[in-house]
């Protein structure tokens, strides 16, 4: 199955509000590279690395999506890495789309929206502002802190860093989950009234104050807590346009030789 990438690209613009979304300069949400306009396999990623490219070279895709994209720095030369990677995709007819604030925030495919219904969290309670959006998803919830703890390690695949400043056994409560490097926003978290905050990773201070704040903390890991609105675009795409779709699972330690 062949299909024009202009399409895809404007149902997923129309999917994920692309235009509606203010974010970071960096992010450039939407169609970052083209190719010469057919698509027949999707690769989807965290990050715009130069791993995935290769990788989705070697999967055989010619359209990959990210959440983090591949100008996730500040503005550059094309030189280097930068050079390399763009060089790289377009050499093997590699389309690169990416969705950051978009795809974390949407109500059915976003990463805080799965990892909260896969947690049984159900959001009715406003959130915090960023670039000036409503960002995570929020509720109350009855289980304990220990429960949430086991769904969220169930969910991810992997174990969480717990800093209980509640009893563990009492109910998590008024519970914010916000996937990626949200850590510094913990204070905010804590001036709405919660109880429970997840989140990826934050900095080594968030700890501290999360017992000054009297909130509990629990840290699964940027990419751990970023993985779902990825794959649920590579399904989306499965089932719209019968295009077949491979999730390529590059963790931090897969940038490391002793992994």
């Amino acid at each position: 199955m062949a299909i024009d990438l202009k399409d895809i690209v404007q149902y997923l613009n129309g999917v994920l509000n692309i235009d509606g979304f203010k974010d970071s300069a960096v992010a450039m949400n939407g169609l970052q590279v083209e190719n010469n306009g057919v698509v027949t396999k999707v690769a989807v990623a965290v990050d715009g690395s130069e791993s995935a490219i290769k990788e989705a070279i070697k999967q055989k895709a010619d359209l990959l999506i990210l959440h983090h994209g591949i100008f996730w720095q500040t503005m550059q030369p094309i030189t280097g890495i930068a050079y390399r990677k763009l060089k790289l995709a377009m050499d093997h007819n590699l389309a690169i789309y990416s969705a950051h604030l978009p795809l974390d925030q949407h109500p059915k495919y976003g990463n805080n929206a799965i990892l909260s219904r896969l947690c049984g969290l159900e959001p009715t309670l406003p959130s915090f502002s960023y670039h000036g959006n409503e960002l995570g998803c929020r509720g109350v919830l009855e289980i304990s802190g220990k429960e949430l703890l086991a769904r969220l390690e169930k969910a991810t695949g992997k174990p969480f860093h717990a800093f209980w400043n509640h009893d563990p056994e009492q109910s998590a409560g008024d519970t914010l989950i916000c996937s990626g490097g949200a850590g510094d926003d913990i204070s905010a978290v804590a001036a709405l009234g919660c109880k429970t905050y997840v989140t990826g990773e934050g900095s080594h201070w968030n700890i501290p104050i999360a017992q000054e704040l009297g909130i509990n903390l629990l840290l699964g890991g940027h990419y751990e807590t970023e993985t779902f609105g990825v794959k649920s675009l590579g399904k989306l795409l499965q089932e719209k346009f019968q295009l077949p779709y491979e999730f390529l699972d590059l963790p931090p330690y897969a940038y490391s030789l002793a992994q």
